[in-house]
């Protein structure tokens, strides 16, 4: 998706979950870094690999500028970003609202001597004054998300552990708008939401000027994805 010009109102009829919960996701990323400080293990990585290759395949495919100033939302364990680095790209920021996943991701850099070309930070992505604090007056080229908007549909409500806080579905697309420059793009991969309604989401701010195909299913004469990007 590519920088255009509000949001959808309708959160998706899901129930909040504990996937969008900042504690949920502060005590896995404490398990793994106690994992990988005793295995060298970085833990999961979200989505499976061949996922997480789909997306590096457009990145390597679409960015040919190496020092492309590019931003992993929900970074987690840095994955992406390590794999970019490692393909040498120089000017990667990868943030996360858990500061234990960020701390996972700076040890793992550090260890694998990448920790020159990545930045990983805390944020808080429906922060306006945060956002605008990581994207700078530059912004970036490519905003990544490998999931991480999926959870944050998923945040529960002040009010209701159960009802999904829709604003905070609101707020991220023009989130991803103030972090892009106006010709950045916007690669998103999502477990929850079609192809179709990904589009209508974020038809107010964004253009859809491309898809990555994934392995497809048939089911009763449908063909469908487990994960659309």
């Amino acid at each position: 998706m590519q920088g255009s010009g509000g949001s959808d109102n309708e959160a998706g009829g899901f129930e909040a979950s504990r996937l969008g919960r900042k504690d949920h996701w502060n005590s896995v990323y404490d398990r793994e870094l106690n994992n990988f400080e005793e295995s060298g293990d970085i833990g999961e990585v979200w989505f499976g690999e061949d996922t997480a290759h789909k997306m590096l395949g457009w990145v390597y495919d679409n960015v040919e500028a190496t020092d492309a100033r590019i931003l992993d939302v929900g970074c987690g364990n840095g994955h992406l970003l390590l794999e970019l680095a490692s393909e040498g790209y120089t000017n990667l920021v990868g943030t996360d609202y858990s500061a234990q996943a960020v701390d996972l991701a700076k040890r793992v850099a550090k260890n694998r001597s990448l920790d020159s070309a990545i930045v990983f930070l805390m944020q808080d992505f429906l922060d306006p004054h945060d956002v605008a604090r990581v994207a700078g007056s530059d912004k970036f080229d490519l905003v990544l998300d490998k999931g991480t908007y999926d959870a944050i549909c998923l945040k529960p409500s002040d009010v209701d552990a159960t009802t999904v806080d829709r604003s905070a579905a609101d707020a991220y697309p023009v989130s991803v708008v103030d972090s892009l420059k106006d010709s950045g793009v916007f690669l998103i991969t999502s477990c929850n939401w079609t192809e179709e309604e990904l589009t209508m989401r974020f038809a107010e701010h964004l253009e859809c000027v491309g898809r990555v195909r994934h392995r497809s299913f048939k089911f009763g004469g449908a063909v469908g994805q487990t994960v659309a990007t």
